[in-house]
């Protein structure tokens, strides 16, 4: 009989986890709260140029960062973060397909570029590729996919990823939603009646700029309110959060 010790069976080797393509669902929650944060960069640039409006030129001035807000906004957050503040908060990130990486600012410029012109008809390839890409990202060559640690994606999982999630009673979701309606239209009342002093909601008359910017936080009320519906009936705001079902049994450390 052998003395030599028995080899050691060799550890295998994990894969890595596939990256997975971010749903319809969750692209467009990073849509609407990207579109919140540009009209907040829009109302607070205009509250300065009106606050500076005896400054020769400050309007002009106020108008061309709003504008460059809305056009840099998304690539310089992408080409430097690789995600911008929605799709950080739903937690995904925009990814070049030929290097891995995150896109080239020129990239991700043109990308933006598109997605501006075509607004939500742009999302509507989505189910008829493999990556759900839309035709911004096809036309790029990028994709979105979900962050890839699984810490991250815990707590926003897609319905259908995770059986065991466990949502608050539909009364509770219901009051939650109707707090944060209520929130969201105070909001807009406060924002519109300082905006809109002239009367623009009532046929009188306005300038441009103004009109523009009623329009802009009337749409921003919208989206959010449609958001907090959206996302506290999923049970994702506070107060109404969902939670994960632990089987009896099983320890947690």
């Amino acid at each position: 009989m052998s003395d030599q010790p028995a080899p050691e069976s060799t550890p295998a080797i994990q894969p890595a986890p596939r990256a997975r393509s971010a749903t319809f669902t969750r692209r467009f929650r990073a849509y609407v709260i990207d579109t919140a944060c540009i009209a907040g960069l829009w109302i607070v640039l205009f509250f300065l140029g009106d606050a500076a409006s005896d400054i020769p030129g400050a309007t002009q001035v106020a108008w061309l960062l709003m504008f460059a807000a809305y056009l840099l906004y998304d690539p310089i957050l992408v080409s430097r973060r690789g995600a911008t503040v929605g799709h950080a908060a739903a937690q995904l990130r925009v990814v070049d397909v030929r290097t891995g990486r995150w896109p080239s600012f020129a990239r991700a410029f043109g990308r933006s570029l598109v997605k501006s012109t075509l607004a939500m008809i742009s999302f509507f390839t989505m189910e008829l590729s493999d990556r759900h890409e839309a035709v911004h990202d096809m036309v790029t060559h990028t994709t979105v996919q979900v962050a890839a640690s699984v810490e991250q994606v815990d707590s926003v999982i897609e319905p259908g990823d995770e059986p065991d999630v466990v949502l608050p009673s539909r009364m509770r979701r219901a009051a939650v939603i109707a707090l944060y309606l209520v929130a969201v239209f105070i909001m807009y009342d406060v924002s519109i009646t300082h905006v809109d002093a002239g009367g623009c909601l009532r046929g009188q008359g306005c300038s441009a700029g103004t009109e523009v910017l009623v329009h802009v936080i009337a749409w921003g009320w919208l989206a959010l309110s449609a958001t907090a519906i959206v996302a506290g009936w999923k049970g994702l705001l506070w107060g109404a959060r969902r939670s994960r079902h632990v089987p009896s049994g099983v320890v947690i450390a």
